[in-house]
């Protein structure tokens, strides 16, 4: 069956409503979409914003005024890894999408966590139109997995460095220094008679003893040192750019002001201290296990003292 030319132009303008209700319901859709949406043109070398959705202006803080015209790359700074900007550029270059994590800013100026997917958009013809970016912001989740993170590395009772935590730092440490051919020195501190102090005082009295311990440990070592609780009443600190004598030196610190501080309603409270200086090419255990026999020498001697390899 055949239509005339005449009731063809009908038929399409009868759709033209239909097409436009379509457009409007899409560009509503898109706008109440709880995930950012931001589309830009197809032009890698200058590329500008041509669209965002209600939720970008909620997530980022800036008006659709603001934004359109301009380059994704405000967005970015100085925590955006550059990595993923050159896996993105990679991806869309050739013509495939692209999901990521990364950290952009606000327009106040807070960095936030997001993870976002980029597709190309193609046109009828196969090429590419626009680029267009699903994003979420995940602060919160990125923010409770740091915090977790945190927990588990840091001792409930001391509050200083878990022994898992602080055995990779001083791995890393070590790993630096031999890279910048610095010096690193290791404490290894035990508190005297602790089961003593336990077994006669109760674990309430312990636990006192432990964390003032901890207190001046943590007091006497730098930001840029280690302050760790190895377990029990054992103590490791790793001490950057420092030589023998000058690990001595902190451990005599340490010793002296342990000695002299009141706890509870001990008599006193005493710690003994192996010192030994890294090794180029040493590692961490072999480093830790040579100021560990220094402690024992110490406690052999009669305890409240330090001795260094």
């Amino acid at each position: 069956m055949f239509h005339s030319s005449a009731a063809r132009s009908a038929a399409e303008e009868s759709l033209l409503p239909l097409a436009e209700h379509s457009d409007q319901l899409f560009r509503n859709v898109i706008d109440a979409s709880y995930d950012s949406i931001l589309i830009t043109n197809a032009d890698l070398d200058a590329l500008e914003i041509v669209y965002v959705n209600a939720a970008f202006c909620r997530m980022t803080g800036y008006r659709p005024e603001e934004i359109l015209g301009k380059s994704p790359a405000m967005l970015q700074g100085r925590r955006t890894d550059p990595e993923v900007t050159a896996g993105l550029r990679r991806a869309l270059e050739a013509g495939k999408s692209y999901e990521a994590h990364a950290v952009n800013y606000r327009k106040d100026g807070t960095p936030f966590h997001l993870q976002w997917r980029t597709s190309p958009v193609f046109g009828p013809d196969g090429e590419v139109t626009h680029y267009m970016a699903v994003q979420r912001d995940i602060s919160d989740e990125i923010n409770l997995i740091q915090r977790l993170k945190k927990k588990a590395e840091i001792d409930g009772l001391t509050r200083l460095m878990t022994h898992e935590a602080g055995e990779k730092d001083l791995m890393s440490m070590l790993d630096r220094a031999e890279k910048d051919a610095q010096a690193v020195s290791v404490l290894v501190l035990d508190i005297d008679h602790f089961k003593a102090i336990n077994d006669e005082h109760g674990h309430v009295t312990g636990d006192h003893v432990l964390r003032r311990v901890a207190q001046i440990v943590d007091g006497r070592t730098r930001g840029n040192d280690l302050a760790i609780r190895w377990g029990g009443e054992e103590f490791v600190c790793g001490l950057w750019a420092t030589g023998l004598d000058g690990a001595r030196n902190v451990a005599e610190s340490i010793r002296e002001a342990v000695a002299r501080e009141a706890m509870e309603n001990l008599e006193s409270v005493t710690l003994s201290c192996g010192v030994a200086e890294w090794q180029s090419g040493e590692d961490a255990l072999d480093l830790i296990e040579r100021a560990d026999s220094k402690l024992y020498e110490a406690k052999s001697a009669g305890r409240n003292r330090s001795t260094r390899s």
